[in-house]
């Protein structure tokens, strides 16, 4: 069994994992919903729409479990002091259709996220899931989810029916997030609707969909002047990596210097915008860190759906990594997390 990291005067404590999952179902959530729901109504068809049609295996128990308890063993194993819960298969819920159920199972999904998740540890954080279908209604549930249910951001699946996030029809969602000083994070999963979906080898698919959708959502925001409209929103690009980012700023940038400006490189410098740092990524995280500065990166987990010995691993190996400073890696793995979803 690999060993959880044991603190040392060269290596950074207090590690938050700023991205981690659970396996939510729909038997968790059916309680949940309005009486006005029949049983037999929620039994036929699944919550939350298909990613992408690929079958995503599940785990076995080597992988531990994702219940509150599972997660504490989990941070105790890998020596990380906290986490924010993601969903997993309502990161597909841009596909979902129809704004009254929108409303009404995000609502029955934070509920239950805060009674079996929140209420029980400290530990653990999330983000709320949103009806985007629905953005003043978006608005409405992501300030109940953070006064009331102490919850810590709000959910922007990559994919997205109809419009993109750069349309004005999310700036109620956008105007509410930036009052309450709360994150907005672009998260990546599915793989359909983003231009490839001839490609049958989910592999493929996967290393082509998470950028990609990331790419298409920031170009979006930036081109609609979204953080011209609100500059203290702040939004974070979850479990893309962040490889493309130099990548697209300079196209961007390219294009409207033109313009007589650089909008890639001064919106995201001078706006809380945020991006996952996988801890494996060598040059091309010392490029982006060179573009972006060191405070916009933050570590992800994935647990559980990656293995408990490839992330113990991971963070030992970025721990002893030389040719980044301990001031970075205190940021990319504390800091950055901390001011992102204004941790104490």
């Amino acid at each position: 069994m690999v060993q959880a990291l044991e603190p040392k005067t060269n290596v950074v404590t207090g590690v938050i994992d700023g991205d981690g999952h659970i396996f939510e179902r729909d038997e968790q959530i059916a309680p949940y919903l309005a009486s006005k729901y029949k049983p037999y109504q929620l039994q036929n068809y699944y919550f939350f729409p298909d990613l992408d049609g690929h079958r995503r295996l599940g785990r076995g128990p080597e992988w531990g479990t994702d219940d509150a308890a599972g997660w504490i063993r989990f941070l105790d194993h890998a020596g990380i002091t906290s986490t924010v819960i993601y969903p997993t298969a309502a990161l597909g819920f841009g596909w979902a259709r129809g704004a009254e159920w929108a409303r009404d199972v995000t609502t029955a999904y934070n509920n239950f996220v805060y009674d079996s998740y929140l209420k029980v540890n400290s530990r653990l954080q999330a983000v709320a899931l949103l009806p985007i279908q629905d953005p003043p209604a978006a608005a409405v549930e992501l300030r109940r989810a953070v006064t009331e249910l102490g919850m810590v951001g709000g959910l922007l699946p990559t994919p997205v029916l109809r419009r993109m996030y750069g349309d004005d029809v999310f700036d109620p969602l956008y105007r509410e997030a930036e009052r309450l000083g709360v994150v907005l994070s672009v998260h990546g999963a599915a793989q359909r609707g983003l231009g490839f979906d001839g490609i049958e080898d989910p592999s493929v698919g996967f290393i082509l969909a998470h950028p990609f959708g990331q790419m298409t959502q920031l170009v979006s925001m930036l081109y609609s002047g979204v953080w011209e409209r609100f500059p203290r929103l702040k939004v974070a690009f979850l479990e893309a990596s962040c490889g493309w980012v130099p990548a697209i700023m300079e196209r961007i940038d390219q294009r409207t210097i033109r313009q007589g400006r650089l909008l890639a490189t001064d919106t995201i410098k001078n706006c809380p915008i945020y991006f996952h740092a996988e801890l494996a990524d060598g040059e091309s995280l010392r490029t982006a860190i060179s573009y972006v500065g060191a405070d916009r990166f933050i570590y992800a987990s994935d647990f559980p759906h990656e293995g408990v010995q490839d992330i113990v691993e991971g963070l030992q190996e970025f721990q002893a990594r030389e040719d980044l400073s301990l001031d970075v890696k205190e940021k990319i793995l504390r800091d950055n997390i901390k001011a992102m979803y204004g941790l104490s």
